[in-house]
């Protein structure tokens, strides 16, 4: 039985671990979004790409990736 509640408090510790890392990665696409609008608007086309490129290949792209993961 005490292998047991070793595992489960295991399970919970790596739940919690997965909260704060998605509430990071939620926080960092505001942030890349943010910045895409503020190149654009100030007139840097060039930067504001790069954050848009950022966004859809790694926050996007993970997302569109998992999401096909879970349909298997």
């Amino acid at each position: 039985m005490d292998s047991v509640m070793r595992k489960a408090d295991e399970l919970d510790r790596l739940v919690g671990e997965l909260v704060t890392l998605d509430e990071q990665r939620v926080g960092i696409g505001t942030k890349l979004v943010d910045l895409e609008h503020y190149f654009r608007k100030a007139g840097y086309p060039e930067l504001s790409r790069r954050a848009l490129d950022a966004f859809v290949t790694r926050y996007l792209g993970r997302v569109l990736e998992l999401a096909d993961g879970m349909r298997e």
